[in-house]
């Protein structure tokens, strides 16, 4: 490779950049749409506009838009049920008869590298550093809640903890940050006003509009070797499970939703029963030889055995690609060993009501067929026909 006179490389010749366009007035960029939170694709089609990568990321990211935010502020649940979102990982959105909105373990963060020198599964499995690649869509826009009434943090990890939605809801709302100690701490390092932050610990109990939300004690080993802000923990020096994880037990909308989060399996949990458990999320995974980050759809199904619950939720499977295992794994070893338990597995931004959806087994994607006009299509509808009379041929063609 060619030198510049200074001896560093010089990237070489080729055609001279072409002139900077237009500047570009950010504050001005909104999605081109009829309000419904997504881009107008005669707009994305057809339009030409100056570009640059804010422009890009302004317009693309979230990759939902404000759809599914929208769809949050306008849902009407109703009495005796509550609704549930599922925005990727162990993240979600519970929304009460009531009005009330919040917002339970959400990762907005991209993709990432941890190391040795503070990860908990780092040091599980001895790996100087682990590539963690994101896969699933953000749905959610967290600059765009109108409500929001609280942020619930399970743990300090990251993609619980995470940065991105506590600086939005710090900005955008009033909610109040709910976590153990180690989530505290991360949320007082991304400066969460201290009023508004309630460290969370087993026993206690809160109230938000029509929400009843208690704290149950949570066994998440890997987040015991975890450290945080001016915290150290080493070989055989673990924090203690109450400092750093939470269990969420909502009862809304007349039932309960039980968040275990990212707790392994614990024999512990069948002490659980007494709550009378109707919907428990857990996380699942597939865990390479040498460390366990997740629990196994067998792990998953056990739990749900141990703790009696009515409906088991699976998560976090989506998320990173070290990780991901097919959901329906849980399903058949479910029918198997505990046939009398549901298993509903989620999609991103699919609303579901409970228990008015409780046997849905699957959720699935509006496919939006309550649009179809059949007397319009251009195949066999009345277009089609007066084009064919007009041809002298027959449809469909």
């Amino acid at each position: 490779m060619a030198k510049r006179a200074n001896g560093k490389a010089k990237s070489g010749h080729g055609p001279a950049p072409k002139a900077a366009g237009p500047a570009i007035d950010y504050r001005t960029i909104e999605v081109v749409g009829d309000g419904r939170g997504t881009m107008q694709g005669d707009y994305l089609l057809n339009k030409d506009r100056p570009m640059d990568k804010i422009r890009w990321l302004i317009e693309c990211f979230p990759e939902w838009g404000q759809f599914l935010n929208n769809q949050i502020e306008k849902a009407k649940v109703p009495k005796g049920n509550y609704s549930f979102w599922w925005t990727g990982g162990m993240g979600f959105v519970l929304k009460s008869p009531g009005g009330a909105v919040l917002l339970v373990d959400n990762y907005a963060g991209p993709a990432h590298y941890t190391e040795y020198a503070y990860c908990g599964v780092c040091r599980t499995t001895g790996s100087p550093t682990i590539d963690w690649m994101r896969l699933n869509p953000q749905v959610i826009d967290i600059f765009g809640f109108k409500t929001l009434d609280g942020v619930f943090c399970s743990h300090q990890h990251a993609d619980h903890t995470d940065i991105y939605t506590l600086k939005a809801a710090t900005q955008t709302s009033k909610a109040l940050f709910y976590g153990p100690l180690s989530a505290v701490e991360r949320m007082r390092n991304f400066q969460v006003p201290e009023e508004r932050i309630r460290v969370v610990r087993p026993g206690q109990k809160y109230k938000i509009k029509d929400v009843a939300v208690e704290i149950l004690p949570n066994f998440d080993r890997i987040a015991t070797m975890t450290g945080g802000p001016g915290v150290k923990v080493g070989p055989g020096v673990r924090r203690p499970f109450d400092d750093v994880a939470a269990t969420f037990f909502f009862k809304i909308g007349g039932y309960n939703f039980c968040h275990l989060a990212d707790s392994l399996f614990q024999n512990a949990y069948v002490t659980f029963k007494k709550h009378k458990i109707d919907v428990l999320s857990v996380n699942i995974g597939y865990n390479a030889p040498g460390g366990t980050d997740k629990m196994t759809p067998y792990d998953a199904v056990r739990m749900a055995e141990a703790v009696g619950t009515k409906v088991l939720m699976p998560m976090h499977w989506d998320n990173w690609g070290n990780t991901t295992v097919d959901p329906e794994e849980v399903n058949w070893i479910a029918k198997r060993h505990v046939p009398d338990l549901k298993v509903i597995i989620p999609q991103w931004g699919v609303q579901w009501l409970f228990p008015l959806e409780k046997d849905l087994g699957k959720m699935t994607f509006d496919d939006w067929r309550d649009r179809y006009r059949p007397e319009m299509s251009w195949e066999y509808g009345e277009p089609a026909k007066q084009a064919a009379a007009k041809r002298g041929e027959f449809i469909p063609y």
